[in-house]
């Protein structure tokens, strides 16, 4: 009877429960749809102070950066500083986690002042079944004591990626889409937060031109029209976005492709791709087929690396005992020391005033003891390995990188750092173990970062933890391999490399489809030494790499080979991303490719 009573209180607080999450998750569904800006008002109406807040992706992206145009008008007559604090926290019950940045905006006396604000986003880490709710809060401070809070929330549906449309694709078609998408969602899952968010919806002319903009969305759709619209920064911006990794789908009227890049399922680490449509309308019912429940970029962040621990990565760390019985003897002791001892050696009857010093020197003791084990045992900073990928353009003259790291910490006495190029880095769960804090779990700790200028902040890394990051940037380089032909035309071509560091193994695939070896390690400003080889060789040598690195991304990079080289390095300066200094980083894993202009 009495277990009976238990069960049916236990089903009501899990029906309780359900409530209040359906209750919080249809409120932020209803705000998002009655938000489109997220403010745009008259601050003082004695002088016309105003301020617009407005997202330049409706809703925001899941994760990445959300761009936000500011546009600030001062009318008074005294110049000010406006600074606005941005905090992005996702809406998970027991477990919010958040990015905050901020922004100083100088707005002279009686002037408009307008900037585009990167703005971080929070990543749903420890949700299993993927991101759903992100609230977004703007505090602007005016001028001393005088503040505003502005909000804004974002809910999406977990079996679509994030998907970004233009306002010539949603006019006409979003509502047919989101239909479609409430449908797909009601029926695939007995349990329906009440999100119908297709994609975030654009105007090409609000685009900017930094691909960071796009970070957050594993999908850009725009009609050819739009494209050839575009700024020239912009489209740039768009292509290095699908270098990193980005699908770029151009919607069109017919089969031509006049005045767009290169069909190419290999673009780097994305993806270009036509579409045709009818010029009106979009087929609800095809379209959203199309894109549910394929690969989100969301789920490298969150469960890609969090399953076994078999990740090449993780297994050079080594495997640490987290000397747990060390602690429970420390506890014991100290127990009987403070305890007995104390009251009856060191303060006995007659005199326990002696307590009020031989506890706290007995306490302070304890503690140093305490800290100068941990520092014997574990040390101060930390060990780590890294996997890099460097995919040279010369023609464009980029380098895009991609970096996957994994760090082991003693002590920290910072855990701060900078970051000299505009990135991307974002932490990625791993295998639960005594030393993992970020896990794919309910148990796992709420991540908090910080990012104000170049600096990051926040518990990016840990004293005494494993934690892991994934980085993506594009940097400026002249970096190149230049090729010439060869004496005859069954000599191997000339390679020259300009790179800036040396190449242990290099494989080069001329126009011909030929495939060229290199003998011994290619230093900058050297000639290559090469010799033939069967394509096999090539396609194991990747085959291992791509598997050890865990990005999905490099699956495609063999389809279209030719003038193209395939290299490792030991080091590559200028191009590894350096994030907190304290890390040892003991072992790096480099993988080089980059296209070569043919002769």
């Amino acid at each position: 009877m009495k277990e009976g009573t238990q069960r049916r209180k236990g089903a009501k607080f899990s029906w309780v429960l359900a409530s209040l999450r359906l209750c919080v998750i249809l409120f932020i569904a209803v705000q998002a749809e009655a938000q489109k800006s997220i403010t745009d008002e008259i601050l003082d109406d004695s002088n016309g102070t105003r301020l617009e807040i407005r997202s330049v992706f409706d809703p925001m992206p899941p994760t990445g950066y959300a761009p936000v145009r500011i546009v600030a008008t001062n009318g008074s007559t005294q110049d000010s500083v406006w600074r606005f604090d941005f905090t992005s926290q996702t809406q998970e019950w027991r477990r919010n986690n958040t990015h905050g940045s901020s922004l100083s905006l100088p707005v002279p006396a009686r002037s408009t002042q307008s900037a585009l604000f990167l703005a971080p986003l929070a990543a749903d880490y420890g949700d299993a079944s993927g991101y759903r709710g992100n609230g977004h809060t703007f505090l602007v401070t005016l001028a001393e004591p005088v503040s505003r809070v502005f909000s804004s929330y974002d809910n999406r549906v977990s079996a679509l990626p994030a998907i970004a449309i233009s306002k010539t694709l949603a006019d006409g078609s979003l509502d047919g889409l989101e239909d479609e998408v409430e449908r797909r969602a009601k029926g695939a899952s007995s349990y329906y937060g009440g999100s119908n968010v297709f994609g975030s919806r654009f105007s090409v002319a609000d685009l900017p031109e930094d691909w960071l903009a796009f970070s957050g969305f594993d999908y850009v759709l725009l009609t050819d029209s739009e494209w050839q619209g575009l700024k020239p920064g912009t489209r740039n911006a768009l292509l290095q976005w699908a270098r990193l990794g980005g699908r770029l789908h151009f919607y069109v009227t017919s089969a031509g492709r006049a005045g767009l890049p290169t069909n190419d399922p290999s673009y780097s680490l994305g993806k270009i791709e036509t579409q045709v449509w009818n010029g009106t309308k979009l087929m609800a019912r095809e379209v959203v087929s199309r894109y549910w429940s394929l690969d989100k970029r969301v789920s490298q962040l969150m469960s890609d690396h969090a399953g076994k621990r078999d990740w090449e990565l993780l297994k050079l760390l080594g495997e640490r005992s987290f000397n747990s019985w060390q602690v429970v003897a420390f506890l014991v002791i100290f127990g009987i020391l403070v305890g007995p001892v104390n009251l009856f050696v060191l303060a006995p009857s007659g005199r326990r005033h002696r307590l009020f010093i031989t506890t706290p020197a007995l306490s302070l003791g304890a503690s140093l003891i305490m800290v100068g084990i941990i520092l014997l045992q574990d040390g101060i900073g930390g060990i780590g390995a890294r996997y890099v990928f460097i995919n040279i353009e010369p023609g464009e003259a980029t380098a895009y990188v991609m970096q996957k790291q994994t760090s082991r910490t003693g002590v920290l006495f910072g855990s701060g750092f900078e970051i000299k190029q505009p990135t991307l880095i974002e932490p990625l769960a791993l295998p639960s173990s005594p030393w993992v804090k970020l896990k794919n779990s309910s148990e796992s700790q709420p991540v908090n970062l910080t990012q104000n200028g170049a600096t990051r902040g926040g518990n990016f890394f840990q004293s005494r933890a494993e934690q892991a990051q994934m980085i993506r940037a594009a940097i400026s380089t002249r970096a190149r391999l230049e090729v010439k032909p060869g004496a005859t035309p069954d000599a191997p071509p000339i390679l020259v490399s300009a790179l800036g560091f040396t190449l242990e193994e290099m494989f080069y695939v001329d126009g011909n489809g030929t495939l060229w070896s290199l003998r011994s390690p290619l230093a900058t400003g050297q000639k290559a030494d090469l010799s033939k080889a069967e394509m096999n060789l090539l396609s194991d040598w990747y085959a291992r790499r791509r598997e050890a690195s865990k990005m999905k991304e490099l699956q495609n990079l063999l389809a279209q080979p030719r003038n193209h080289f395939f290299a490792s390095a030991k080091s590559a300066p200028g191009f590894m991303q350096d994030t907190l200094s304290s890390i040892r980083w003991q072992q790096d894993e480099i993988l080089v490719y980059g296209s070569v202009t043919p002769p």
